[in-house]
């Protein structure tokens, strides 16, 4: 929090009194004195123990980053640059603290997920403290971290994660936590103090069945409570315990329990296979991988962990209406940039010049193409595409009249950007956003 990094070496310049050397941007040196006396150290020290304690805190919380205990905190190394980051997150004028803090989550997840503080974490963190806190001030300095968290969590291999402790390992059950995931025997989200991991299927079975050690993997646990574990699970296959919880609850309420723990409905099919065998066990470890990384981009990629359950949907639906837009827009326009707004065209190019700056990994080649463009394209961009002078005549018989397309785009953006915004989603946004995603479904489905 004094010196903007974290290191050993460099605490000595913490004592009362101690001078250190500084080179200003000028190249000059000169002498500072970073701690002038004992009760600036003193009130530094108890600042510095709040933010941990306050980071410390907030990672536990169920419903902020789940690591529920010790046991489920993927980095303690992490712990300084976090708490120190939320405590300067606190200094920024209130208009600008939720932007930071959504910032702050979105790298913590993209350092639990990339393995960035499984090793040597000193130049780590000091970068990340920097990185973050320009993040904060300009959303053009966004770290290079987050771009490549979205383009490498789909590498991710969850099924050869077996390490209790690891900090992917723990980073899924902290997200299990969020997700709020229900206890199979009684419904309830478990008291945390008795949350464990458990297999799904068997750990004798999958010893005796299953090569490898994948039935360690974490793609075959889930935290539940010793007394599920005992009473319900104990050595039997999902095929012999699962009909007896639909027989007691009905299968609808146990489906629902189980998709909390990222268990798909066709997952579910899968454990209820009469033969259960190695076969149906790998069908079902890819099922939930696939399930689990849908849940890392909608939750954490997309930031829809944020928002209340009703409104990722409201969400994630409108998501579908854009995509299926562009599609449209891909496929009637064809290669032809001359029906693309120069306007459009000239935000768009800028957006993408913006890009390919911060991830220099990108192909640049293909956002030549109008098929790479319309990954830029927003809502009203696309909008301003399909009623152009030049565009029109090629979407009318699709959209019907100009009028109706605009008041149906006018009410998708509003609901959107309330929810990406955090603005209050009040009924008639609501509503309106509801009918105008069942119109373009209508529309593009023809």
């Amino acid at each position: 929090m004094r010196q903007g990094y974290c290191s050993p070496m460099y605490l000595y310049f913490l004592l009362p009194g101690q001078e250190k050397s500084v080179r200003d941007p000028d190249g000059t040196r000169r002498k500072d004195i970073l701690i002038p006396n004992i009760a600036d150290f003193e009130s530094r020290w108890n600042a510095a123990v709040d933010a941990l304690e306050d980071a410390i805190k907030v990672l536990k919380h169920p419903q902020e980053y789940g690591a529920v205990s010790s046991n489920f905190l993927p980095y303690v190394s992490i712990l300084p640059v976090f708490a120190a980051l939320r405590a300067h997150s606190k200094t920024l004028p209130a208009p600008r603290q939720l932007d930071a803090r959504r910032k702050l989550r979105h790298w913590y997840w993209a350092s639990v997920f990339n393995n960035r503080y499984s090793g040597s974490v000193e130049s780590t963190s000091s970068r990340d403290f920097l990185d973050l806190k320009a993040w904060f001030d300009d959303d053009m300095a966004e770290p290079p971290l987050i771009a490549e968290f979205a383009q490498r969590f789909r590498n991710l291999e969850l099924r050869k994660v077996t390490k209790r402790g690891a900090s992917v390992y723990n980073g899924v059950f902290n997200l299990l936590v969020l997700q709020g995931a229900r206890d199979w025997m009684t419904g309830d989200v478990p008291q945390h103090g008795d949350l464990d991991d458990h297999h799904i299927v068997p750990a004798s079975w999958c010893k005796e069945n299953i090569t490898g050690g994948l039935g360690n993997s974490i793609l075959n646990r889930t935290p539940l409570t010793a007394d599920t574990n005992r009473n319900v699970i104990k050595a039997r296959l999902p095929n012999e315990y699962l009909p007896e919880l639909i027989a007691q609850s009905g299968e609808a309420t146990v489906r629902g329990i189980l998709e909390s723990h990222f268990i798909s409905p066709a997952a579910f099919d899968i454990l209820l296979r009469p033969q259960f065998g190695p076969e149906d066990f790998e069908s079902f470890i890819a099922e939930r991988q696939r399930t689990l990384q849908d849940a890392i981009e909608n939750l954490l990629i997309k930031e829809r962990l944020d928002l209340p359950p009703q409104l990722r949907d409201l969400d994630a639906a409108t998501e579908q209406v854009e995509l299926g837009v562009r599609k449209i827009v891909e496929t009637t326009v064809g290669s032809d940039l001359s029906q693309i707004p120069p306007h459009v065209l000239q935000t768009v190019d800028e957006r993408i010049a913006r890009a390919t700056k911060k991830n220099a990994s990108l192909d640049a080649e293909r956002f030549q193409t109008l098929s790479g463009k319309l990954e830029y394209f927003d809502l009203r961009e696309l909008q301003d595409t399909i009623t152009g002078k030049t565009s029109w005549a090629l979407f009318e018989s699709r959209f019907g009249t100009k009028e109706s397309l605009d008041a149906k785009f006018g009410q998708l953006a509003e609901l959107r950007n309330c929810i990406r915004h955090s603005r209050t989603v009040n009924e008639i946004v609501r509503k309106e956003g509801e009918a105008a995603i069942l119109w373009f479904k209508e529309v593009l489905s023809k």
